[in-house]
């Protein structure tokens, strides 16, 4: 039996490519891919921003049905929610298991992202067996070293592609919870004002579980006008349009909400360098920067670093999530009321995949999903 895959066989150029559907080693399954969510990344992959080793099969917010299991994969991998059956619908982290022997897994074991030794679907190479590394595909082959989340039944069957992204933004805020015991006005915690500066899709979702985890008063900032309405949606009391406004009045407007001194934590979500600068304006003195919007490098922007030792603040990167996250954001979904559905709007066949890459930052596109089956 054949198997299509999108490959990306340079950066700019995207092939729809047949392969052998393999037979998965006795540590390993193989998934029927259902649905995978487009990433921002996908994208920066797509324009050449990322430094891989090509052709590459992209794709790695998936959802799928587990078909062929090998009889030790449940054992060897790191399996929850499970024992793993034909049938199961699962979700795969998309870094591996750590190495266990680099550096950073020797030294920074908490902090397991750091890993120098991990595969990463939808981010590695495709030109050997088992090829089928990436999740723009019809089936994707899920090796030993593989964490998988079986998805409970009481998530909806729509807002299941959103476990990857959702694991970012879980991770974003609690990025802003200061570590050890907690002191009076350290951190993020129940009644934390909060900006949130960019409303694409992962600022959306952090904005969801800012609201979701107790902020207090939550402000976003975007251009597009139909961004900020969604963000409404996702739970923020005041919206900002940047392209209406100066950095000096959203400043002010800011400071008015907050008892004239800056949020208590500022987001970094819209991937452009100035806008972290702007975060370092809008948060108070002892507060929180979170930059998570920088997954690759955007290039430059001018910084006073006067204004971070003078505020006394924190500044937190966000690379990723540890693959335990992935509990985290499916127990959110799991209790949510938020209408997370209306940011699932595009589904698209797998031979349509440039198409979806070229749409993403449209004004009314938030996440876009490949069906392979459609």
């Amino acid at each position: 039996m054949k198997v299509q895959a999108a490959v990306m066989v340079q950066p700019g150029q995207i092939e729809i490519q047949e392969f052998d559907k393999p037979t998965p080693e006795d540590d390993a399954l193989l998934l029927r891919v259902d649905k995978v969510g487009i990433c921002g990344s996908d994208k920066h992959m797509y324009l050449g921003h990322t430094a891989l080793k090509f052709p590459v099969i992209p794709g790695h917010e998936v959802v799928g049905t587990a078909t062929d299991i090998g009889k030790y994969a449940n054992q060897v991998m790191s399996v929850m929610g499970g024992p793993i059956k034909s049938g199961d619908r699962v979700t795969v982290v998309p870094g591996s298991k750590n190495c266990g022997r680099c550096y950073y897994c020797l030294h920074v074991p908490g902090r397991p992202t750091l890993c120098s030794g991990r595969t990463i679907y939808g981010f590695s190479n495709s030109e050997t067996p088992p090829y089928l590394t990436g999740e723009f595909s019809e089936y994707t082959y899920i090796h030993g070293n593989s964490w998988v989340y079986k998805i409970p039944d009481e998530i909806p069957e729509e807002i299941t592609v959103l476990i990857e992204p959702v694991a970012v933004a879980t991770r974003a805020v609690e990025r802003a919870c200061s570590p050890g015991l907690p002191q009076v006005g350290d951190g993020y915690s129940i009644g934390s004002r909060v900006a949130v500066l960019g409303c694409g899709p992962i600022g959306l979702l952090v904005i969801a579980v800012l609201r979701d985890s107790g902020a207090g008063t939550i402000i976003a900032t975007d251009l597009v006008d139909s961004r900020l309405e969604m963000a409404t949606q996702m739970g923020a009391d005041v919206v900002i349009n940047v392209g209406n406004t100066s950095l000096k009045e959203r400043t002010e407007q800011i400071q008015a909400l907050t008892n004239g001194v800056g949020v208590d934590i500022a987001i970094e979500c819209a991937g452009i360098p100035s806008v972290f600068s702007e975060a370092l304006d809008v948060v108070r003195r002892g507060g929180k920067v979170i930059e998570v919007g920088h997954y690759t490098d955007s290039g430059i922007t001018e910084v006073r670093p006067h204004q971070i030792c003078n505020k006394d603040l924190d500044v937190c990167g966000v690379w990723a999530y540890p693959q335990i996250q992935f509990q985290t954001a499916l127990d959110f979904l799991q209790r949510t009321q938020i209408p997370l559905h209306k940011l699932i709007t595009h589904h698209l066949p797998l031979n349509e995949l440039e198409a979806g890459i070229d749409m993403l930052g449209d004004e009314g596109v938030y996440k876009v999903v490949i069906e392979p089956d459609l």
